[in-house]
C-alpha cells in the first residue's frame, strides 16, 4: 500500500471508530423551542415576554423560548389559533371578538390573567384638543394593525364613549414607537398607547417634549362600563411621566397570558412554575410584573370564551387556589 494510502485508511479507520464509540456531550435535539407573542419593542407587553422567556429559558431544561415582537393582542390570539405562535399576550376581550368572527379559539388556553392595559391618549401639551371629543377632524394614531389598541381602544371604545368613527378623523395605523415619533415631529395631533403605566415610549417622549395625557370624563367612562364589563376605571399618578404635574383619570383593561391548547401538561405547568416561583427575578422585568401572581391569575376570567390549560391547572391547585378561583374573578 502506499504511503497516501496507508494515511488515508488510517483518517477513516479514527473516523469511525470516534463516530461509534464517542458518546454526545448532550442531546440537542431534544430542546424544544417555543414562541412568545409579544408587542411593540416600545411596549410593555415585549419587556414582560422577553422577561419571561428568560426565566423560563434558566429553569426549565430542555426548552429555549424567544420572544418574538408581533403587533400585539389580536395578532398573538391569531397567531395562536394558527399554531403559528405558542404562548403570547392579549387584552382580554380579544378572543370574544374572534369567536364572533367564526375564529377557533377553542385552540386556545388560559395560562394566567395579569397586568392591566392602561388607556394613554397622548397630545402634544400646546394642542388644542382638551378632551377625545376634540379629535373631529384631527390626525389621530390608533394603534397598528392586528393589535388591541386599535381594534378595541380605538375602533370600539371611542365609538362607544364619544360616539366617534374613523370617518370623524384621519386615522393612522402606528406602533407605539411611531406613535410618539409622530407626537415629537408634530405629524400627528394626538395618538393612543395601551400599555401598562409607565410606559418607556412615554417616558423617553415626555423628556423630549411637552405633552399632556387626555382625562377620560366620568360620562365616557359610565358608558364603557355598561357596555364592557372588563374595563376598569385608572389614575395614573402625577410624575409618572416627566412634566405631567397632576393625576390622570383613565382606565384600563385586564391582560392574559396565553398558550396553545395542545402544549403538554408538564411543560405548561413547568412554565408558570418557573415563572411565579421566582418573584425577585419575575419582578425585576417591568413594574407591572409584580402583578403576575395567583391571586390576580382568574381576575376577569370568567368572561373568557375558553379555559385554562390542564399544566396551569395543575400548578393552580399545588398552590390551593384552583377551587377558591370565583373569589378572585
Amino acid at each position: 500500500m502506499s504511503k497516501k494510502g496507508w494515511i488515508s485508511s488510517v483518517v477513516i479507520g479514527v473516523f469511525l471508530f470516534l463516530t461509534c464509540s464517542l458518546k454526545p456531550v448532550g442531546n440537542v435535539s431534544a430542546l424544544q423551542f417555543l414562541s412568545f407573542g409579544t408587542g411593540s419593542p416600545a411596549g410593555t407587553y415585549y419587556f414582560l415576554g422577553a422577561g419571561f422567556a428568560s426565566i423560563i429559558n434558566k429553569y426549565v431544561d430542555g426548552v429555549r423560548v424567544t420572544a418574538e415582537s408581533t403587533a400585539a393582542s389580536t395578532e398573538n390570539a391569531r397567531l395562536l389559533i394558527r399554531g403559528a405562535m405558542d404562548m403570547g399576550l392579549a387584552c382580554m376581550g380579544t378572543l370574544n371578538d374572534l369567536k364572533k368572527q367564526g375564529m377557533d379559539v377553542d385552540k386556545v388556553r388560559l395560562i394566567a390573567v395579569g397586568h392591566t392595559s392602561d388607556a394613554h391618549w397622548i397630545v402634544r401639551k400646546e394642542s388644542s384638543i382638551k378632551s377625545i371629543k376634540d379629535f373631529k377632524g384631527k390626525v389621530i394614531g390608533v394603534g397598528p394593525a392586528g393589535s388591541a389598541t386599535l381594534n378595541i381602544y380605538s375602533k370600539k371604545h371611542l365609538k362607544t364613549g364619544w360616539g366617534l368613527t374613523f370617518k370623524d378623523f384621519s386615522p393612522k395605523y402606528l406602533s407605539f414607537s411611531e406613535i410618539t415619533r409622530g407626537i415629537r415631529d408634530n405629524t400627528i395631533d394626538a395618538g393612543i398607547i395601551a400599555a401598562g403605566a409607565p410606559v418607556a415610549a412615554i417616558m423617553e417622549l415626555a423628556r423630549d417634549v411637552p405633552i399632556r395625557l387626555l382625562d377620560i370624563e366620568p360620562e365616557a367612562l359610565k358608558k364603557l362600563r355598561e357596555a364592557y364589563s372588563n374595563v376598569v376605571p385608572l389614575t395614573i399618578p402625577a410624575g409618572t411621566y416627566h412634566g405631567i404635574d397632576k393625576d390622570t383619570h383613565t382606565y384600563t383593561l385586564p391582560q392574559m397570558w396565553l398558550c396553545r391548547a395542545d402544549l403538554p401538561e408538564e411543560l405548561v405547568y413547568k412554565i408558570i412554575k418557573a415563572v411565579y416561583e421566582h418573584p425577585e427575578e419575575k419582578n425585576a422585568i417591568h413594574p407591572l410584573a409584580k402583578m403576575y401572581t395567583i391571586e390576580n391569575a382568574f381576575r376577569g376570567a370568567n368572561g373568557v370564551p375558553v379555559g385554562y390549560h390542564p399544566g396551569a391547572i395543575k400548578y393552580y391547585k399545588e398552590k390551593g387556589i384552583w377551587d377558591k378561583r370565583a373569589k378572585y374573578y
